[in-house]
């Protein structure tokens, strides 16, 4: 039997840290010691030791942990000790990095390597090569003076920045020793690709917005989740019980309650079923009322996409993503990681290359359509970025696994700027007013040292960059 007990919250803040840490030595290359410190050392800390470094702004007494790490590269495995416990995950290749239970533990798939068939269209020519930012009609110092502030505090660790006008690559920085051909952390930033992927889904007919009846296991007479629906789901309101605290105005410095791990987490460090873990919890709310930040909801968002899409199989799952989105695009540094069932862990567990994401933002500039081919309906392009005022009614800041400026979460961006965001501030910005898509990608721990801040200058240097009416 594969997981972990829920009700052990260190061996499953340890176990979590563990995945991360595999899947920056596979997928990125990075140095382990330096992705603890760097990406997940909170995730093996204790709660309280995790808050007190988020008061004082200092993660300093965090590095003092006694994790030991093992690096086996011959079975690509990774085994994490803290405090007598043990923890292990394991790189799958294109499936990325699995928690285990045990380090001779069998995952409950077979793996199954992911063809790119993207051509290089040669949108932005070679990694370096960016377009003249004057025929753009933009201020080309205004530009690289925001590049230069966001890699000016090394702590704050920006690691790769793009500035993308009318379609065309201006500014494109990365941070030694990460380049063009980088795999990044992205964390949340996959919920905008579990809504992309729905959206495809709608463009082929195989879903829509307003169905209800989605899972067999809610389809008792009386089971009040039938009558959930999916635009509820792509709206983080379904109303299911899912307990977590990481919402916009929640506690992030907790990972447990009452001595039992979050389920907003759990599905990350617990190495279990996530998607049979998620359709189980019952309702808490009416769907559409109650907008919560929860994985749960694009866990469940593209469970539903493979049952539609792909049959059901997890087989063909595995490829289908890439086959029909990111090839369509160019993206070819896509690595969407799973649980051990082979579920797609894209709430949060996604690697992809600046330049991928990058383009992705450009589909919804361009109110998703690519070339001549229309990838997603311009309605999904509407509704992702449009709040969902009735379920987030208390700040109506949330639109479809797409936060939105609405409420100026971002001050220095125009109200119609909308966001993929991730945990340490990964960000692929589009603002349709201005032509403009920025892509910002970082570690964790930068988020602790005046991030934010930075980030809101730089937004505002860029706007007063873009051509005046």
């Amino acid at each position: 039997m594969l997981g972990i007990d829920q009700n052990n919250p260190e061996l499953c803040g340890l176990s979590w840290a563990t995945k991360v840490i595999c899947s920056g030595v596979f997928i990125t290359g990075r140095d382990p010691k330096e992705i603890l410190t760097s990406s997940c050392i909170w995730m093996a800390a204790s709660d309280h030791m995790v808050k007190q470094a988020i008061d004082k702004g200092d993660p300093s007494a965090l590095l003092e942990l006694p994790v030991e790490i093992d690096v086996d590269h011959d079975t690509k495995t990774v085994q994490l000790s803290l405090n007598g416990k043990k923890a292990w995950a394991r790189y799958f290749g294109d499936q990325g990095t699995v928690i285990l239970p045990s380090p001779d533990a069998e995952i409950a798939f077979t793996p199954k390597p992911v063809p790119v068939s993207a051509k290089d269209d040669n949108l932005w020519g070679a990694p370096g090569e960016t377009g003249d930012a004057g025929r753009t009609g933009c201020d080309p110092e205004k530009l690289n003076a925001a590049a230069d502030l966001l890699f000016e505090n090394d702590l704050q660790f920006t690691n790769a920045f793009l500035v993308i006008h009318k379609g065309e690559l201006l500014i494109e920085r990365y941070r030694a020793p990460f380049n063009a051909k980088t795999q990044f952390e992205s964390w949340s930033m996959g919920k905008s690709i579990a809504s992309t992927l729905v959206g495809v889904a709608c463009q082929r007919g195989d879903l829509s917005l307003d169905e209800a009846d989605l899972f067999a296991e809610w389809r008792g007479a009386d089971d009040p989740r039938r009558d959930i629906k999916v635009r509820n789901i792509v709206n983080m309101a379904s109303g299911l019980e899912f307990l977590g605290s990481y919402g916009v105005e929640e506690d992030h410095s907790v990972k447990s309650i009452d001595g039992r791990f979050l389920d907003h987490i759990y599905v990350y460090g617990g190495g279990v079923d996530s998607y049979t873990f998620c359709i189980d919890k019952p309702l808490q709310d009416p769907p559409g009322t109650a907008g919560r930040y929860r994985n749960c909801d694009p866990l469940l968002a593209t469970a539903l996409v493979r049952q539609r899409s792909a049959g059901g199989d997890i087989q063909d799952f595995l490829t289908w993503p890439q086959k029909h989105l990111f090839d369509k695009l160019g993206m070819t540094g896509m690595v969407l990681e799973t649980d051990p069932y082979g579920h797609f862990l894209i709430s949060g567990h996604d690697y992809g290359r600046a330049r991928d994401w990058g383009r992705l933002g450009l589909l919804y500039a361009q109110r998703g359509a690519w070339g001549r081919e229309q990838i997603i309906p311009e309605a999904h392009v509407d509704f992702v970025s449009t709040p969902a005022k009735e379920a987030w009614a208390h700040n109506p800041y949330y639109g479809g696994f797409f936060y939105t400026n609405a409420t100026n979460l971002t001050p220095a961006l125009p109200k119609d700027a909308y966001f993929m965001s991730g945990g340490g501030k990964q960000r692929v910005t589009i603002v349709p007013s201005l032509d403009l898509v920025m892509v910002r990608l970082g570690h964790m721990a930068g988020q602790i040292f005046g991030l934010l801040e930075t980030m809101d200058d730089a937004n505002k240097m860029i706007v007063e960059a873009m051509p005046r009416a």
